[in-house]
């Protein structure tokens, strides 16, 4: 399997990260750079593709902001979800869904935006996806990526005193829970972007302090408090490399243009 599919883990799934302290401080991240980077304002006319978009939390959002969405994943019991919870969009033709693949999609270069978030750690060879990724991206058009930090992963197993699994490399989770099997290198991801020809405009750490800390201290903060610090923090080094997720922003260059 090149793959975990996450048939039979949607309750744990939504349960454990969505409807937590922590799920809503990863949207409330994604909120805020995402508002910043794109042109929010542009959506309205912009056609997006969210590839292993879940329970369709981003697709959500950008529907919100009035975007035409095309939406896939691989588990049915993902896609069915989207489909009872977003029926009147799909009715009006603002969504359209699939179940797929990432490993096997192939997309033309028609979008104005591509959602990539938490998939790629899942698979066995996420940078070769990724390369494929980038294509489906039209000139001008922006990548929103967002992956599993294999350095944060790496300083859990240190913290928490499996130092010989650690160092061994062999820090991925197995597939029948939800640490992901590939975490990425975020230096890796950031050449890869580079070569691809995109420009990076943000990266940033998702829950860098947040993750780190123990439970009663973290109870201890407002959430608006907590948030408030891991934006102020999430874009400077070394927290954007320290996240449980990073999340990269970047553009395809206009090769009409040139710019």
């Amino acid at each position: 399997m090149a793959y975990v599919n996450f048939n039979g883990l949607i309750d744990r799934f939504t349960q454990q990260i969505y409807q937590s302290r922590k799920g809503r401080l990863r949207m409330h991240l994604i909120d805020a750079l995402y508002r910043q980077y794109l042109p929010v304002q542009q959506l309205g006319s912009m056609k997006v593709l969210d590839a292993g978009g879940g329970l369709g939390q981003m697709s959500h959002w950008f529907l919100s902001q009035g975007a035409s969405v095309d939406y896939f994943d691989i588990a049915s019991a993902m896609v069915d979800t989207v489909a009872a919870n977003f029926a009147p969009a799909i009715a009006q033709g603002q969504l359209c869904i699939a179940e797929n693949s990432i490993t096997e999609a192939a997309y033309p270069p028609v979008y104005d935006l591509v959602n990539v978030h938490a998939v790629l750690e899942w698979l066995d060879d996420p940078y070769d996806t990724l390369r494929s990724v980038l294509h489906w991206v039209k000139p001008g058009g922006y990548l929103g990526l967002m992956v599993y930090n294999k350095h944060m992963l790496m300083l859990r197993h240190l913290m928490r005193g499996t130092l010989d699994r650690a160092m061994s490399g062999k820090i991925g989770g197995d597939r029948s829970g939800l640490t992901p099997i590939s975490p990425l290198d975020p230096t890796e991801v950031r050449r890869l972007l580079a070569a691809g020809g995109f420009e990076l405009l943000c990266q940033a750490g998702v829950r860098t302090f947040s993750d780190l800390a123990e439970k009663t201290v973290i109870d201890w903060y407002q959430e608006a408090d907590q948030f408030a610090a891991e934006l102020a923090l999430c874009e400077q080094r070394p927290y954007c490399d320290l996240g449980r997720y990073v999340l990269f922003i970047a553009r395809r260059p206009d090769t009409a243009s040139g710019s």
